[in-house]
């Protein structure tokens, strides 16, 4: 007898469980599509094409840099490139030579990028490392600014 009771009482216990055909699975309704990864290398596709609104879309504001001992803030992120000044140096496109991703939660990311930058002929003329902090602003990661522990010319010097 305490067995058909047990097993009664599991099957109650259990038919609570099974049910769940008609429950909808809400996933972090936080979660951007695109990775902080994937973000950052897009964010490079963008540099490399010049796209400054593409890099303000992607980027959060104010956006800041600090670069070895050099603290700039700037209202959008057009404001702190100048790809003229970058070409004067004999920047052609730049190229990524590792991601990581450091930090995520669902509000906040670090990733680290070592890249390189190259000129006209092919040839690296720059090789860096710098931490992007990435904020989830409306379902989308966006850049908020850069840490290098040297300075890294954005064409403004």
């Amino acid at each position: 007898m305490a067995r058909i009771i047990l097993f009664a009482f599991t099957l109650i216990i259990l038919s609570g469980c099974i049910v769940i055909n008609d429950v909808e699975i809400n996933d972090d309704v936080r979660s951007p599509k695109t990775t902080p990864i994937q973000t950052i290398a897009q964010y490079v596709e963008d540099f490399n094409k010049m796209d400054l609104n593409a890099l303000n879309d992607s980027s959060g504001s104010p956006f800041f840099w600090l670069m070895g001992d050099d603290r700039d803030i700037y209202d959008h992120y057009e404001d702190s490139v100048d790809f003229e000044g970058l070409k004067r140096k004999g920047w052609s496109y730049s190229k990524i030579n590792s991601l990581e991703l450091v930090y995520e939660d669902d509000r906040t990311a670090i990733v680290y990028m070592s890249f390189s930058r190259y000129n006209v002929s092919d040839e690296i003329i720059l090789t860096a490392n710098v931490n992007y902090l990435l904020v989830n602003n409306s379902n989308q990661w966006k850049v908020k600014g850069g840490f290098a522990p040297n300075k890294v010319t954005t064409g403004k010097d």
